[in-house]
């Protein structure tokens, strides 16, 4: 049986606390793939090139803050699928949990992280990817049928067009 392997980014501008993420991940994820970023630039690069199912952001970072971050990654049509999950030390602050959520983001979650509620909001996020997946090859599907459909169309309006030139 083909295991299929998780892909997380986490960005956070703190060293130690993406080591920390990335053990918790380990714990209770081993065959996850856990790729890090210390900056939004390096992270939003980075989920270009890895793709993954998550993200894990902080919010409080220099030069860009994680809003910022949320919203570039939103715009992007290419990453704009892939579920954020805002990490704070700004616990119970009602007004970023709130901005977090304009701006994108798909969870939310206060340090120091509970475990539990990380692999929880984990496995609800890589869900959420599945079906805007799904969704997208859905899309793209019927448009391929309506694309054939008036082809078609198109062909049967010329041959009768033709036809009516004939008589």
């Amino acid at each position: 049986m083909h295991r299929i392997e998780v892909k997380i980014v986490a960005i956070d501008d703190h060293v130690d606390n993406l080591i920390t993420i990335k053990a918790l991940i380990r714990e209770f994820m081993p065959q996850c793939q856990v790729f890090t970023a210390t900056s939004g630039i390096a992270g939003i690069e980075l989920a270009k090139k890895e793709d993954p199912d998550v993200i894990l952001l902080d919010i409080v970072m220099p030069d860009m803050d994680g809003f910022e971050v949320c919203k570039n990654l939103k715009k992007d049509p290419i990453l704009s699928d892939i579920p954020v999950i805002f990490i704070t030390a700004l616990k119970g602050d009602k007004e970023n949990r709130i901005k977090a959520l304009e701006c994108g983001g798909d969870g939310f979650l206060a340090k120091p992280i509970d475990e539990s509620e990380l692999y929880a909001q984990i496995r609800a996020m890589i869900k959420v990817k599945a079906a805007a997946i799904s969704k997208n090859y859905q899309a793209d599907d019927l448009k391929k049928q309506v694309d054939e459909k008036v082809k078609e169309l198109m062909q049967t309006n010329k041959a009768t067009l033709n036809l009516l030139e004939d008589l």
